[in-house]
């Protein structure tokens, strides 16, 4: 796929070429702590990953990171400031695509461009799942559009809240399924996921990370993922895409990110130890567990072309959702 290929290609001649760590002006960086700032709130998937980063990144660069969450705004108010900061290296946003790219299209006047103002190094790619509760009378996917098709409007699905990633799922599947159902949005992607589980609401688009453990426990059913391929954490939980539902992938994509003016130096910098923290076997089985596939050939002009992907693909339909935040 298109977008597979973006993320995980190889790297081309128009990639950013590394510069070996040899020069005076290398060596200057960094010199002091630096500050990685999580949009979202502490204890999250993003936050959780963020902080591993930070940990495995500052014993490669020699200097503490530490993790700063400034939430708000569907993540906008941590990625804007990053924006707005001095282009020295020294301020990281660690952030998903998923706010990264859809929150400045549901806002009348966003603070950022998420592709212009940034510079950009995608670490993992974190598909999203299909969630049902356990009563539900559906056994797999297919089963499970059959039920939306025979009652549209009957069912329900809960989100994180509106223009959060996994309402905006369920606009997807609605679209590109032709079925319907009610959305009942939440203060959070845990409110919805306890909703789910007491029978309030029928299905819910999660991250296999959260999902699972519920799952083992009897509290819900996994049906299918909204990767592009199935899981090497879950090879058993087939594809959306699989079922025929083309083009319903959703997936969301972790990165490292620094205003746009930051010098191709620092860049390389952070390219190439972000590079050694993703090779790291414990880095590689903590993303395994929370169902991450990891990006070992992190690279700023792959990244960009993703982005840019992304927002051609959610503006037409955050557009037709009539979705605003």
């Amino acid at each position: 796929m298109l977008r597979r290929k973006i993320l995980q290609g190889a790297v081309s001649g128009a990639a950013v070429v590394l510069v070996p760590a040899t020069s005076r002006a290398q060596e200057a960086y960094p010199n002091r702590p630096m500050k990685l700032v999580v949009p979202y709130s502490a204890g999250g998937p993003t936050d959780v990953l963020a902080r591993r980063y930070a940990e495995r990144v500052g014993e490669i660069l020699g200097q503490s990171v530490v993790v700063e969450n400034r939430t708000g705004a569907g993540g906008t108010v941590g990625s804007n400031a990053v924006a707005k900061s001095p282009a020295d290296g020294y301020t990281l946003l660690f952030g998903s695509s998923s706010s990264h790219v859809t929150s400045p299209l549901m806002l009348r006047q966003p603070p950022y461009d998420p592709l212009k103002d940034f510079t950009l190094i995608n670490i993992g790619v974190l598909p999203l799942v299909l969630v049902v509760r356990p009563g539900l009378p559906a056994q797999n996917f297919a089963d499970f559009l059959k039920m939306l098709r025979a009652d549209p409007g009957k069912y329900s699905y809960g989100s994180g809240g509106v223009g959060s990633i996994n309402h905006l799922a369920g606009e997807l599947l609605k679209m590109r399924a032709g079925v319907d159902a009610l959305h009942v949005p939440f203060q959070g992607t845990n409110p919805a996921q306890v909703a789910l589980m007491g029978g309030q609401i029928d299905f819910l688009f999660d991250t296999f990370a959260s999902a699972s453990p519920q799952q083992q426990a009897g509290k819900l059913k996994i049906i299918a993922t909204l990767g592009e391929r199935r899981s090497a954490g879950a090879p058993d939980i087939p594809t959306t895409i699989e079922s025929g539902v083309q083009d319903s992938s959703v997936v969301t994509v972790n990165f490292l990110a620094m205003p746009s003016a930051v010098p191709t130096r620092v860049v390389n910098r952070l390219v190439d130890a972000t590079r050694r923290v993703m090779a790291a076997p414990t880095m590689l089985d903590a993303l395994t567990k929370m169902g991450i596939e990891p990006i070992a050939d992190a690279d700023p002009v792959r990244s960009a072309r993703f982005v840019a992907s992304e927002i051609s693909r959610w503006a037409p339909i955050v557009k037709a959702a009539g979705v605003s935040i």
